[in-house]
């Protein structure tokens, strides 16, 4: 019998939630201080109370079965009884709280009652909902006992709600499953290696294995990843897929190809998630009854909405979304997060997943689901998971709130004194030591303490206060992060404290987020890393947490190496001291390249400051040269302008200048004569920093730290952005490597096998000659 699975959250939630979406300031708790609330809570008590107990209960009806689990928060034992517990962390006064204050917490409890009392068969449970402020550490606990007939009244009550929307979702999977058998790869024949990526990203899904994929442009690699997985999906092997990406561009792709196979009458039900300062239609974000319209009453009309949706889409894209909200008149972004529930794909940014703060939560509170990731360019994860899980605070931004609330609120306006008398001694002991960073491997624990207080007079002020006050709220998020990923603190994090220009910056840098991100992964059935830049192999596969048996995939380029002609100047330096002093000859360079053949090229700088100077050495000696530069914070529809210049069909060409590691040196596809050649400047090594220095000493133990903080995350960009040359079989276009670094040996070893063989130029007139050869082939 088909088996339609949801947790009691997820239950509870979707059949009571009623009201509107309001987000307006209310001592909200985030994620992190909710889960470090529970653990307080359950490790208060002794040997007599279990935590985090695994429950689930399968009810069966004539065509199907539904599959409820959870987890229980606490099991306690009081002699011969055994009781519920359901811990809520909140920051409102307990007092003000009682049996009344939210069914929907005692709906939870008593589902996990009943499904305890006829698993241990019981015609009796106590169950206790434990309220914990996470301000002032207080507890209050409401405990209650039922008689088995009342909790099955309830949890009944809930699945008979339920049962349509389980019995249209079985009928569902019948219908995809059904048309997922009779899909064929969508392409006449397989490229080089497609074959076996798409076999071993099958196995690993079946076998519940890790697959770590190294693979070229071109190689294919979304439809080798996501056709097996859906394949995979048809026969049951797994229920949800979640493609991840950094990049919106490379979640069109994937979007793309599952369109790509619906022209097979392929259904299945696909959404892309978009953030919601992108998606939202209203000219400011806030999100709440009176001044949103598609906040108001959004939990009254959204799953009538969803069932309207089902019967007439399946392609829940960003423009799907945003006709359904405007005909249901519902919040696009959260409309988005409930479509989530009823999708087979859900493509999104990593940080659905990985980040602590905004991860879907109402997937991943059970231990182990049979979902699959699918992580695409996951030599992102890393860096991107760095950012997550760090917090900085700034000293000017206090003094500026300091100014704002005055005389409005004494506590508050005192505690930030203390805050501001903490910046300013740090401040002398930067004076003192002479230095700009000061490094330390414990938490600032006194100035967390202050900023507890902060968090709850904030909390006071703002709940009384009518006025809008967007620096204070900032703030107020910021200093809640900050204190959040204090408790994610151990030996992979070190606090900086920093003299910038608007005063001491405190930094909770994670240094290394490999167990953060192993972590997560554990919550999937089955993860499918790949990128054309898991280099070196080695190194992602311990940040990753690879075991022995995890399947490991080396591909070659597909593409001939006859259609590119790869140049290494390396007799030029690019190092920041020499930059002015060999800024005319990479000119000089650019122009031989250029000027051989008319078409459109993009030339790549590791920082916007040695672009800048580049670009203006350039446009002053060869003014007729179409050159165009990237902007610092392109917008959406800035990045789209500065990409469409770049037409096949253009006959005067353009030079487009960009930065690596950014918008335009990863992810874009520029196609046939829409880009014959790439010119990289430098190594892309990141800037000598506090920061990169500080990953170096830490991931020392091979004496590779350098290697890890500058050289393979530079190389990783460079890989990437001479990887938008060539995009496919009938591309043909030049490649231009110029800094004297490339001619050492850690470098060298990077090269990918697609990089032999190549030319040596040592002046602009081989790269003109070397050029037209090429070309007049």
């Amino acid at each position: 019998m088909k088996k339609i699975k949801i947790s009691v959250r997820n239950l509870v939630e979707f059949i009571m939630r009623r009201g509107s979406i309001d987000n307006r300031f209310v001592g909200t708790v985030k994620a992190i201080e909710g889960i470090i609330g529970h653990q307080k809570v359950q490790n208060s008590y002794g040997d007599d109370y279990r935590a985090e107990v695994s429950i689930k209960h399968i009810i069966t009806f004539e065509h199907f079965q539904i599959e409820i689990e959870g987890r229980i928060d606490g099991l306690l034992k009081e002699n011969d009884k055994t009781i519920i517990d359901e811990i809520k962390t909140t920051t409102k006064d307990l007092l003000l709280i009682d049996e009344n204050t939210n069914p929907l917490h005692w709906a939870q409890a008593k589902c996990y009652g009943y499904m305890y009392c006829i698993q241990n068969n019981l015609d009796i449970m106590d169950i206790q909902v434990t309220y914990y402020n996470i301000e002032n550490k207080s507890t209050r606990i409401l405990r209650e006992e039922f008689k088995l007939i009342e909790l099955e009244e309830c949890f009944f009550d809930l699945i008979n709600q339920y049962k349509k929307w389980a019995d249209l979702e079985r009928e569902w999977i019948e219908k995809r499953n059904s048309s997922i058998k009779n899909i064929k790869f969508p392409f006449t024949e397989y490229r080089p290696g497609q074959r076996e990526l798409a076999v071993r990203v099958y196995k690993s899904i079946a076998d519940e294995k890790k697959c770590f994929v190294q693979a070229p442009t071109g190689t294919g690699k979304t439809i080798s990843t996501l056709f097996p997985t859906i394949k995979a999906m048809g026969e049951e092997k797994t229920s949800k897929i979640f493609y991840l990406t950094a990049k919106t561009i490379t979640r069109e792709v994937a979007s793309d190809t599952i369109d790509l196979m619906r022209k097979q009458d392929l259904n299945l039900r696909s959404i892309v998630i978009t953030a919601k300062e992108k998606i939202c239609k209203m000219p400011d974000i806030k999100c709440n009854p009176e001044y949103c319209p598609y906040a108001k009453g959004y939990y009254d009309r959204v799953n009538d909405a969803i069932g309207g949706i089902l019967q007439n889409y399946c392609d829940f894209s960003r423009e799907n979304i945003d006709k359904i909200s405007e005909e249901y008149k519902v919040c696009p972004f959260e409309l988005s997060l409930d479509l989530t529930m009823v999708s087979d794909v859900i493509i999104c940014d990593y940080n659905y997943i990985f980040d602590p703060r905004v991860y879907l939560k109402r997937y991943f509170d059970v231990k182990k689901t049979d979902f699959t990731f699918l992580i695409d360019e996951s030599h992102n994860l890393l860096d991107r998971a760095r950012s997550m899980y760090s917090a900085e605070i700034y000293q000017d931004s206090f003094i500026k709130i300091k100014k704002i609330i005055n005389k409005k609120d004494k506590r508050l306006s005192n505690v930030i004194k203390e805050i501001e008398k903490y910046f300013n001694n740090k401040l002398k002991l930067l004076n003192t030591l002479n230095e700009k960073d000061f490094i330390e491997k414990e938490p600032p624990t006194d100035i967390l303490d202050i900023l507890g207080m902060f968090i709850k007079f904030t909390d006071e002020y703002l709940s009384r206060s009518n006025e809008e006050n967007k620096e204070l709220m900032d703030l107020y998020f910021d200093v809640n992060r900050f204190t959040s990923m204090s408790n994610f603190y151990d030996e992979d994090y070190k606090t900086v404290y920093s003299d910038e220009l608007r005063g001491l910056n405190i930094k909770l840098y994670c240094i290394n987020p490999s167990k953060l991100i192993i972590d997560k992964m554990k919550k999937a059935k089955s993860v499918t890393l790949f990128s054309a830049t898991l280099i070196p192999m080695d190194y992602f596969k311990e940040m990753y947490g690879a075991k022995e048996e995890d399947f490991i995939i080396n591909l070659k380029s597909p593409f001939n190496v006859d259609n590119r002609l790869l140049m290494v100047g390396n007799n030029i330096s690019t190092t920041y001291n020499k930059r002015n002093e060999t800024c005319e000859d990479i000119v000089e360079y650019i122009k031989s390249c250029v000027e051989s053949k008319i078409g459109n090229y993009m030339v790549f700088f590791p920082s916007y400051k040695y672009m800048e100077l580049v670009y203006g050495k350039l446009k002053e000696r060869y003014p007729k040269l179409n050159a165009i530069i990237q902007e610092n914070n392109m917008s959406e529809k800035d990045k789209e302008e500065f990409i469409s210049l770049f037409d096949k069909d253009n006959k005067e060409g353009h030079i487009g200048f960009c930065v690596l590691g950014g918008h335009f040196s990863e992810g874009i596809d520029l196609t046939q004569d829409a880009l014959i050649g790439v010119i990289i400047v430098g190594v892309g090594m990141p800037q000598i920093g506090v920061e990169r220095d500080i990953i170096k000493e830490h991931l020392n133990e091979d004496n590779k730290g350098f290697d890890y903080a500058y050289i393979y995350p530079g190389m990783i960009k460079v890989l990437q952005a001479a990887g938008r040359c060539i995009r496919t079989n009938e591309d043909r276009g030049v490649i231009l490597l110029l800094d004297n670094r490339y001619s050492q040996y850690r470098y060298k070893s990077l090269f990918p096998q697609e990089w032999y063989p190549h030319r040596r130029v040592i002046n602009p007139n081989d790269v003109q000659q070397l050029c037209e050869d090429f070309w007049s082939k």
